[in-house]
């Protein structure tokens, strides 16, 4: 009987922790996800600025070429290839 009991109470902790694992899994990607979420706002709002501070420093300047799909490859503006 006593062997039993031990038996049940293991499956019953084991169901515990198994639930715990699930919400602490849901939390995680919450957080990455908030973070990540935050990092690309951050970097956008960067690259807004700077953006600004070209057309202030140009004001007759175009800077429709400008985005974050672009880069600079042998002295021009070319778009980004992503891997």
């Amino acid at each position: 009987m006593g062997l039993e009991r031990r038996s049940i109470s293991r499956e019953v902790q084991l169901g515990q922790v198994e639930a715990e694992l699930l919400q602490q899994a849901k939390r995680f990607e919450e957080a990455e996800a908030e973070l990540t979420g935050d990092v690309l706002d951050a970097y956008d709002a960067g690259f807004g600025d700077a953006l600004a501070q070209v057309a202030c420093a140009y004001p007759g300047m175009d800077i429709t070429p400008f985005t974050t799909s672009n880069r600079v490859a042998n002295e021009q503006i070319v778009p980004r290839v992503l891997p």
